[in-house]
């Protein structure tokens, strides 16, 4: 039997004219104003406390918000691998908030630095967003994150020394979801072959995959559910009995997770509300994107995918942020495509190429440590990638890693078994079929790592940058020509120059015959 239909009494109108308003008791607190807005001001003023206490933390950590607001996303157009670490390391200091998007600690991103020392420093992070090596920038592991405890604490304690006030300077969703054991058990046996679904993707065995089938199924954890035992029981007994699990996993589970409940809990907070109160005030935001579009669950290339949104809307599922309020889209594009794990890979080179690709790239992930596969860059890739997240600036990264070649290979489109020419689709049986089409640039045969200028790159380099731009119709503002935050060097007629800080911009010469004319799309 339906539930009976209720309604809410309308509000009262005005008094009709003419006849007197009836008496008031004002004895009674609890009368109904006959006013509909009379509340208004009394809520909005209790917003605004909210609010002013979500900007204490990043007014006591950053100060009043800039001159001029920037909110930023860097995301890339390969598989994951072109650098977005970096590249957020060296915007981060235009910035007031750094926020890990999505993902997990199955990505892994890099930044090599030099102290007030002057000594070189790496530092490795998984979860932290990139950027907080720098005073002044409060960091956030927003909602879309999957968190594991044991890496997030460990990262915090190793980015200690070299991060000052990193405790004091993090924040984490109470929403976001928590990696268990139980999960990383999960995705090895399912990677071995030995779980209900065989195929072999070639994850990181991270426990990604299984912890967001735990959140799409609502039996995952959250960060917020560790305040209540009894729900934690509850979840974890569901996911040991959904996954097939001994029943001994619940009590391991449980015990892990009681390690780190405590440090989770204090750093917990509604990150929706502060990433939105931060923008609404004024203040300049970071988003750091993991893995790249080709792996995006929705529209990569299935099934050799990650389970997690890596594309430009999980901006807004991944961070409850307007993504209409994103100014500058900034992509990595790495010099030549790399891969790590199972899937197509058009213009992979299993020879001589692809070894030597690898070894002076140093092409291992920062996660595994697994050798990556290596081939000319796939442009047909880049440009679907571009159209699809529609980047304002490309970052061209690792061009010193082309140093010495007699000529560079830039695939521009497929050909098919049919002898047909075809474009980047992501569909892994149509790419499985696709044989590259390679265009040849002359390439510089000299060194280019140690470069300071722009304007000091070979002829022959800022033609293939050139080249790029005009293919996929976006700038590349930048060329990457080191591992370290210096080995940046940016065209200052580029839209991205604006947004570096002093002094990375200010010693910048006027680039000579850096190709800003109009686009023509091939």
């Amino acid at each position: 039997m339906p539930d009976e239909e209720t309604t809410a009494p309308p509000c009262p109108g005005p008094p009709s004219i003419g006849r007197p308003a009836p008496p008031r008791d004002d004895a009674d607190e609890r009368a109904p104003s006959r006013d509909p807005r009379a509340l208004w001001p009394a809520l909005g003023t209790s917003r605004q406390a909210r609010r002013a206490t979500l900007l204490d933390q990043l007014a006591r950590t950053a100060g009043p918000p800039p001159p001029r607001q920037h909110i930023t996303w860097v995301g890339d157009l390969q598989q994951g691998d072109g650098g977005k670490g970096a590249m957020t390391d060296r915007l981060a200091p235009a910035h007031q908030v750094a926020v890990r998007v999505q993902g997990g600690d199955n990505a892994g991103h890099t930044t090599v630095f030099r102290s007030a020392e002057g000594e070189e420093h790496t530092l490795k992070n998984h979860l932290l967003p990139s950027g907080l090596r720098h005073p002044g920038v409060l960091g956030v592991i927003a909602n879309g994150v999957l968190v594991n405890p044991q890496t997030l604490a460990e990262e915090i304690a190793s980015f200690a020394p070299h991060v000052p006030a990193l405790r004091r300077r993090l924040v984490v969703s109470d929403r976001a979801h928590l990696v268990l054991p139980l999960h990383r058990l999960v995705d090895g046996r399912q990677e071995s072959g030995g779980g209900r679904c065989s195929d072999v993707i070639g994850t990181t065995r991270r426990g990604i995959g299984p912890a967001n089938v735990s959140k799409a199924n609502r039996i995952g954890i959250r960060v917020r559910d560790l305040r209540d035992p009894d729900l934690l029981r509850r979840r974890i007994e569901q996911n040991v009995r959904f996954f097939g699990l001994p029943s001994g996993r619940v009590d391991a589970d449980l015990d892990w997770l009681a390690a780190y409940r405590d440090p989770l809990l204090s750093r917990s907070a509604d990150t929706v509300a502060l990433l939105n109160a931060a923008a609404d005030g004024g203040y300049s935001v970071l988003l750091e994107g993991a893995q790249g579009p080709v792996l995006d669950v929705e529209h990569g290339t299935y099934p050799y995918v990650t389970t997690s949104p890596t594309a430009f809307y999980s901006v807004t599922s991944g961070t409850g942020l307007d993504g209409s309020l994103v100014s500058h889209r900034i992509g990595v594009l790495k010099a030549y495509q790399t891969m790590v794990g199972n899937g197509p890979f058009v213009t992979e080179d299993a020879g001589e190429l692809g070894d030597r690709l690898r070894r002076t790239g140093e092409e291992f992930g920062t996660t595994t440590g697994r050798s990556r596969r290596c081939g000319w860059l796939d442009l047909a890739h880049a440009r679907w990638a571009a159209g699809f997240n529609r980047y304002t600036s490309v970052v061209l990264t690792k061009l010193d890693i082309l140093d010495g070649f007699e000529r560079i290979g830039v695939c521009v489109g497929y050909q098919l078994p049919d002898g047909e020419y075809g474009e980047f689709e992501p569909d892994h049986a149509y790419l499985e079929r696709c044989r590259p089409l390679y265009c040849w640039l002359p390439g510089w045969r000299r060194r280019t790592r140690g470069l300071t200028r722009y304007d000091q790159l070979p002829p022959e380099a800022l033609g293939f940058l050139r080249y790029v731009a005009d293919f996929l119709g976006v700038e590349v503002a930048a060329a990457g020509i080191g591992p370290a935050d210096r080995d940046l060097l940016v065209d200052p007629a580029a839209r991205l120059a604006g947004l570096l800080p002093a002094p990375a911009a200010a010693g910048l010469l006027r680039a000579v015959g850096t190709g800003r004319e109009k686009r023509t799309n091939p």
